[in-house]
């Protein structure tokens, strides 16, 4: 009877964790978006009103960013100074899938996120405003969907992990 009890305690606490990893994901995604959108406004602030160069601008943007998001601008910028023979956008495009490759961003965001680097550089600063202000607009809509998706979804996953092992209880005993 004590084995039923623990081996019932042990399936339940099991089914429960993997139903709050999974509902943590959709989390993960708008703490990521919103990480990124402060990395770009650094950017930006870096590139229009310190007029820095974008190697060094991308460097002290991804220097104050946050640690998930930072490589993103630290490995353009490196790639942009070791001469590669890279352009801007290429730089930019390699760093966000080699980035979101294994994070929490959809391909929507990822979309968004090389169109902007496909603009970056290419013109005067108030067509760079447009396009940081356009990224930005894209960014907080994505965000306002996947806090709606995070919404709608994370107590779902977290309530059937616990109705699962609830399930195969049941079953077992």
């Amino acid at each position: 009877m004590v084995i039923k009890v623990v081996f019932s305690l042990v399936i339940l606490i099991a089914t429960s964790s993997i139903g709050y990893i999974y509902a943590s994901r959709y989390n993960h995604r708008v703490q990521q978006l919103r990480h990124i959108l402060h990395g770009i406004q650094l950017l930006e602030t870096e590139v229009l009103y310190s007029s820095n160069p974008l190697p060094e601008a991308m460097k002290r943007a991804g220097e104050r960013s946050h640690p998930s998001v930072s490589g993103i601008f630290l490995d353009t910028a490196q790639c942009l100074y070791s001469r590669k023979g890279l352009s801007l956008s290429e730089a930019w495009n390699n760093a966000v899938e080699k980035h979101a490759a294994h994070g929490p961003l959809q391909d929507i965001d990822q979309e968004v996120l090389m169109d902007f680097g496909k603009q970056l550089g290419t013109s005067d600063k108030d067509n760079q405003k447009k396009n940081f202000h356009m990224v930005t607009l894209e960014l907080q809509k994505q965000q306002l969907f996947a806090e709606e998706e995070r919404s709608k979804n994370e107590k779902m996953c977290r309530s059937l992990g616990i109705l699962a092992g609830l399930a195969i209880v049941i079953v077992f005993i």
